[in-house]
């Protein structure tokens, strides 16, 4: 499903590790720190294959809390028993956050989110084992021309579903009660403080990068795809202000596939997009998936693009999802290694699984 913000286009000259020309960063000589990045030829593993998340819909996007080693998969809210159709869900904005183990293999709880979006973008920051993470989220849903529910802005949501056993909660993002239960704290970002013109910005899309604790944010503005980044505690503690880095127009390489997510670690933003089998998947040995990867340094604009076939048995095998998990590795930084996760919706439209793959080879 589309994430409510095109970045496809014409690309130009542009071609995998070439330079946008000019290449914008708002910020001007302000940098990030230069990192290492994920070797997208790298074969990679599996981490998640043929679970059933608590709906039957497909997932939308997903994130790792690493110190409690849980996931924590979006999707469109449905259940057949409550008598509200699929349609209604989807043009409103519910939304169902499955709590999962490390594998994916048990469902720990749920969380129903209502009148937020789509669940295009997930960000998860973690606080300390024991406790639930926060999620960050977009929320108040405006449904599109196709009466699918996309969320309009940003905000900051404590985890607070029952566990598996217990009665189902939903949460609305414009109630009171479910406000003060959430945690709930727009961030939103404020137009009039980031570089550059455009008094307004739409389809703002999350991304928290756990191991050098900064949120990206994603957003069209002007009528380009931009992105901006934040510290967190400074995004924690206040709404979103000046940023740190901002870049005014991410690349566009073509051909254009549907977005699907984005991730982002270091000095580099990963772009997921494509759409599922064209032909009905591995029984069709010519259709090989148009999902891609594309890798960008946010400090030069250099970028490269790789066609991915990972989990190519799978049946649909539509790409959703992006998220960085942080793994125990002594040697890494604060005990951890990243790997570049990515999601695959399977199966058939009354029974979706969760698919999740990753990349881990850093150069």
């Amino acid at each position: 499903m589309a994430a409510g913000l095109a970045l496809g286009g014409a690309a130009g000259a542009m071609g995998p590790g070439a330079v946008a020309a000019p290449w914008q960063n708002g910020m001007g000589a302000l940098s990030l720190p230069v990192s290492q990045s994920f070797d997208l030829n790298d074969p990679g593993g599996i981490v998640i294959q043929n679970r059933a998340p608590w709906c039957e819909t497909i997932m939308q996007s997903a994130g790792y809390d690493h110190l409690n080693e849980h996931w924590y998969v979006a999707q469109v809210m449905y259940n057949p028993d409550d008598g509200v159709p699929f349609s209604t869900r989807q043009r409103e904005g519910d939304i169902a956050i499955t709590k999962l183990s490390a594998n994916g293999s048990v469902k720990l709880g749920r969380m129903y989110l209502r009148g937020f979006g789509h669940a295009a973008q997930i960000g998860i920051e973690t606080t300390v084992a024991g406790s639930p993470p926060y999620i960050w989220i977009e929320y108040d849903s405006v449904a599109n021309a196709d009466n699918v529910g996309f969320g309009t802005k940003l905000c900051r949501i404590k985890y607070a579903g029952p566990a598996t056993g217990q009665p189902p909660r939903s949460f609305h993002w414009d109630n009171a009660a479910d406000r003060t239960a959430m945690n709930f704290r727009d961030r939103t970002p404020n137009p009039a403080q980031l570089p550059g013109a455009g008094s307004t910005i739409s389809a703002p899309r999350p991304f928290v990068d756990m191991h050098n604790r900064r949120v990206m944010v994603r957003f069209g503005r002007n009528g380009t795809t931009q992105t901006a980044v934040w510290g967190l505690d400074a995004a924690v503690a206040n709404p979103l202000g000046t940023p740190l880095h901002h870049v005014a127009s991410l690349p566009k390489p073509t051909p254009a596939y549907t977005s699907q997510g984005f991730s982002f670690y270091g000095s580099f933003m990963y772009m997921y997009e494509g759409s599922k089998y064209a032909s009905g998947g591995p029984t069709d040995p010519t259709d090989l998936g148009n999902t891609h990867i594309t890798k960008v340094d946010l400090n030069t604009g250099a970028w490269e693009r790789k066609h991915i076939r990972a989990m190519p048995s799978l049946t649909i095998r539509e790409p959703e999802g992006m998220s960085i998990r942080l793994v125990p590795d002594t040697t890494g930084v604060g005990g951890y290694r990243p790997q570049l996760c990515f999601g695959f919706g399977s199966g058939p439209s009354n029974d979706h699984r969760v698919n999740i793959a990753y990349k881990d080879i850093m150069i």
